[in-house]
């Protein structure tokens, strides 16, 4: 506890407790998620109730329920006449994960309380792109502001799913269908063709779009991200040994255009990252709105709000120009070395592994 300015006092958010304990060993397992699900079972008690409110099948509940009996080593729940009733030991879990969510809980001044997936935890989904070549290098900021939480960084390789219940926040390319969710633009990432300075010496650059045809391409694919851009740019009829490689992953798509594997459609940010590719012609003018989701329910939390301050400085469009509505030639960026640069990631720098 400690005293605000006029006397007020603030409950500090003190770490999850743990549950591996002499008197509560037998939860040493526990996950918040299971708490969740016999929480939703002691609200609703019906399976089938649960499954609508976890919008899953009975039998995946089902099949939860033994999961997680099976790894605790107890009987958690049983079926009665009147639907779904907790045992001795399921209403002792219901306690724990009570306790568990009191201790991760922040006071603020309106007396409104943090409502967390996980608590103690703050959750942000995004692609795998984002997550690992723009976000990881700034993770220290956020880190220094929410000092007493765990940040969880989630990719998603499947824009298409519902998020709601996977994460706190999310980044998507997507305007959300369900309702009473927060949503704003938060950037626009533009596509360039980019090549490493080794492929343009034996194949020199595609003049036109054309011309991409007798080039080697590195293909990002992966449910709701290939969009098919290639055939409306080129047509459906493809030269043999014109996908030089093909991934579902943004960094391996990355890595391959820059050893010269072949060229790749890659966001415009990358030019703030690395010099070992570079854009070449032609322009393709392909942009994406980047949309910042969290539940509206959310709002008040003061986790929420810092981790919505820190991801709006992260795509802040005057320091980095390549989140601006227009684009904006990436030969123009500035990288910078103390921050942005992803060879401080690996071993070795990006720009020197052969």
């Amino acid at each position: 506890m400690r005293k605000r300015p006029g006397g007020r006092i603030t409950k500090v958010a003190p770490p999850v407790p743990g549950v591996n304990t002499e008197q509560q060993g037998e939860f040493a397992d526990l996950e918040w998620d299971d708490v969740r699900l016999f929480r939703a079972i002691q609200r609703l008690g019906s399976m089938r109730k649960v499954a609508s409110d976890y919008g899953v099948v009975v039998n995946t509940i089902r099949r939860r329920i033994k999961h997680v009996e099976s790894r605790l080593g107890l009987h958690l729940a049983h079926r009665s006449a009147n639907g779904i009733v907790l045992t001795e030991d399921g209403e002792k879990l219901l306690r724990i994960g009570q306790a568990m969510s009191d201790a991760a809980e922040w006071d603020v001044s309106d007396g409104t309380k943090d409502v967390l997936l996980r608590p103690g935890q703050i959750t942000i989904a995004c692609t795998e792109g984002i997550g690992t070549l723009w976000l990881t290098p700034r993770m220290p900021r956020l880190q220094a502001v929410l000092p007493n939480m765990t940040i969880g960084l989630d990719f998603d390789y499947d824009l298409t799913r519902d998020r709601t219940r996977a994460a706190d926040i999310w980044l998507t390319y997507e305007q959300p269908a369900e309702v009473n969710l927060i949503t704003s633009k938060l950037a626009t990432v533009h596509f360039a063709v980019y090549a490493s300075k080794s492929y343009i010496q034996r194949h020199g650059v595609p003049s036109t779009v054309d011309s991409l045809k007798d080039h080697r391409i590195v293909e990002h694919v992966g449910p709701g991200v290939r969009s098919e851009q290639l055939d409306f740019l080129i047509g459906t009829e493809r030269p043999q040994g014109f996908i030089a490689m093909r991934t579902n992953s943004s960094l391996s798509q990355l890595w391959s255009v820059t050893k010269g594997i072949g060229i790749g459609a890659l966001p415009t940010f990358v030019s703030e990252i690395t010099s070992a590719a570079v854009p070449v012609p032609p322009e393709l003018r392909i942009r994406r709105e980047l949309r910042l989701v969290y539940r509206s329910k959310a709002k008040p939390s003061p986790a929420i709000l810092a981790t919505v301050k820190w991801l709006r400085e992260c795509f802040d469009r005057a320091t980095h120009p390549c989140f601006a509505d227009t684009y904006i030639d990436p030969k123009t960026f500035l990288r910078d070395y103390s921050e942005t640069n992803i060879v401080n990631i690996f071993p070795t720098p990006f720009d020197e592994i052969k």
